[in-house]
């Protein structure tokens, strides 16, 4: 189909179908009457062939570990519809280790992609003087939870923060014994771990080692299953906590499904309070740590335009603040 074509079966001037092509200013019933002929023939205009081909189309790339955790998840759709927006292509890979991780930054360096998301690798795996390579070689951003000095465009969540708001909402509605659900390993992890601690034994309430509960499979959906079966012994030994704090949403859900199992109620007999805020969260209708994931997303992009237009190379390292969302999953002790 030509530009001829198009504006004679839209019924407009060849002039209006150039201003669509160029975004330019179109009546939005003639821009939405061309929107479905393009769409109906699969319309390519001969511009858009030529910036394809000559490299001045924009496409970015996001890389994530997991698909099936919907922190990450959501972050990466979060991304494709702000490169929607602004007319880019985007594309998803999902990487299983360093190994993957490098073959993957190497392919983006080779097809010339403009610029690269990297979103929290995993903890222990972190390439740091690889991501500052490739950085000297396209723009990086990379999204962390690490505390290192990296000469790379990075964005992180101030999570000693959201902990340290989640441990004094939850001692402020009077709970003392408050057991803690987490991953096997992990910088985020453990840090969350210290400030239970530390804030529980502030109080005058240390916590029991057994109020420590560690799950495999925490970043993957299976791990819904193995955090039910942790929570579902910690219970059956008889271990009875007023509140329950989960690293994670999918922790979170599993926590849920053993003391429904177990026979107890949240809030009325155990309050939960979870990590994230994905949709899991809000589905449970859970109070969380909102860890600001379009907020994240878009600071990201803004960062990648700046990088990739600006002539200053300076890295800029940005902290976001995460805050409490409170739902219906905690309850005042009287």
């Amino acid at each position: 189909m030509t530009i001829t074509e198009l504006a004679k079966e839209a019924d407009v001037s060849i002039a209006t179908v150039s201003r669509f092509l160029n975004n330019g200013p179109v009546k939005e019933e003639t821009r939405k009457k061309l929107e479905a002929i393009v769409l109906k023939h699969n319309f390519v205009p001969s511009k858009i062939t030529k910036e394809i081909i000559n490299g001045q189309s924009k496409s970015i790339a996001v890389l994530t570990h997991s698909f099936s955790n919907l922190y990450t998840a959501e972050f990466s759709e979060a991304v494709v519809n702000l490169c929607g927006e602004r007319k880019m292509t985007c594309y998803t890979g999902c990487c299983s280790g360093v190994e993957s991780e490098y073959n993957y930054l190497l392919d983006f360096v080779g097809r010339k992609i403009n610029g690269v998301i990297l979103h929290e690798p995993k903890d222990g795996e972190a390439q740091l003087k690889l991501y500052e390579r490739i950085a000297g070689r396209m723009p990086l951003i990379w999204i962390h939870s690490i505390p290192v000095d990296i000469e790379v465009n990075s964005i992180s969540v101030n999570q000693e923060k959201g902990m340290k708001l989640a441990m004094e909402y939850l001692m402020g509605l009077g709970h003392k014994k408050i057991a803690y659900v987490t991953g096997e390993k992990g910088y985020s992890y453990t840090l969350k771990q210290t400030l239970w601690q530390e804030e529980l034994a502030k109080a005058g309430f240390p916590p029991q080692p057994a109020d420590l509960i560690t799950v495999e499979r925490t970043d993957f959906i299976d791990g819904i299953k193995t955090t039910k079966e942790a929570v579902a012994a910690y219970l059956a030994a008889g271990n009875r906590p007023t509140a329950i704090f989960c690293a994670n949403d999918i922790m979170a859900m599993g926590t849920v499904n053993a003391l429904t199992e177990a026979g107890l109620r949240v809030p009325d007999d155990v309050s939960i309070m979870s990590h994230d805020n994905t949709v899991l969260a809000d589905s449970m209708n859970l109070t969380c740590v909102d860890m600001k994931i379009k907020s994240v997303a878009i600071a990201a992009m803004d960062l990648l335009d700046y990088a990739m237009n600006g002539t200053d190379k300076t890295p800029r390292h940005i902290t976001i603040t995460p805050e409490l969302v409170i739902r219906n999953s905690c309850r005042e002790l009287k």
